[in-house]
């Protein structure tokens, strides 16, 4: 299992528009957060979570040639308004490509981009793709894709857990409390990757500490934070957080 972090920054980005802190000013470009989604290849499937804004350029830098299946943690606009991109997917492999989120994503993404399933287009005009509702785990090939609800604010969303080539990856960008059942499912694992926004507690989303602290409980083999501010510079939070916690950049490829 290969998976790539196509971005790890908070909905504004880093640098965030009209910001001159240090981290917006910063020319490291491990300081350069584009929003937040991941690549996974595993059983020679490759697996797109979330479509940000960011989506076009994320795929041209980092070098996604093909996309099996898409899976939405949640109908925000940072991660979804890159979506009309996958058009160029679907026309390049001739087919209809999955998407799944929960019902309710799902209800979002036929309204938010409602010309999709408009049969008056040509095949290569619009993404071409099958929206479908996920409430349990769906096989995508050899790989298993499992939906883990999490709670973002009063919302609950999805993170997911991959299973494929032997090994297991957890995937929640987006959340403020992982219920019980969810954290049992996140057992044993090769790979968890944590939304821990920033110094500062925050209605929707774990802290910096509060990411730790659930990290550390998960006590998987490997353990990421993810969707990070321009509070955070990148060296300065590594330090902080030490070997138990990698700080991850856009492009980052880990391989479990």
């Amino acid at each position: 299992m290969k998976f790539t972090f196509l971005g790890t920054g908070t909905s504004h980005g880093v640098p965030m528009i009209g910001c001159d802190c240090d981290v917006c000013r910063s020319t490291d470009l491990r300081n350069k957060r584009r929003r937040c989604s991941l690549y996974v290849v595993t059983e020679h499937q490759h697996l797109i979570f979330d479509t940000p804004p960011d989506f076009r350029d994320q795929v041209l830098t980092f070098g996604v040639e093909r996309v099996s299946a898409i899976f939405l943690t949640h109908p925000h606009a940072d991660h979804i308004y890159g979506f009309d991109d996958v058009r160029r997917f679907s026309a390049l492999q001739e087919e209809h490509i999955p998407v799944y989120g929960s019902p309710r994503t799902i209800k979002q993404m036929r309204k938010k981009f409602d010309y999709v399933d408009r049969v008056s287009y040509g095949f290569q005009s619009v993404p071409r793709v099958l929206f479908t509702d996920l409430t349990e785990p769906i096989a995508v090939g050899e790989a298993l894709v499992t939906p883990l609800p999490v709670s973002h604010g009063q919302d609950t969303i999805y993170g997911f857990l991959i299973e494929g080539d032997g090994k297991r990856l957890a995937y929640i960008p987006d959340c403020n409390g992982i219920p019980d059942e969810t954290l049992r499912l996140l057992e044993k694992m090769d790979a968890m990757i944590l939304d821990g926004l920033r110094p500062r507690p925050h209605p929707t989303h774990f802290s910096i500490s509060e990411c730790a602290a659930a990290l550390k409980r998960i006590g998987a083999k490997r353990s990421f934070i993810t969707h990070l501010t321009h509070n955070s510079e990148h060296h300065d939070l590594q330090a902080r957080l030490g070997e138990a916690v990698t700080v991850p950049w856009d492009g980052l490829e880990i391989t479990l």
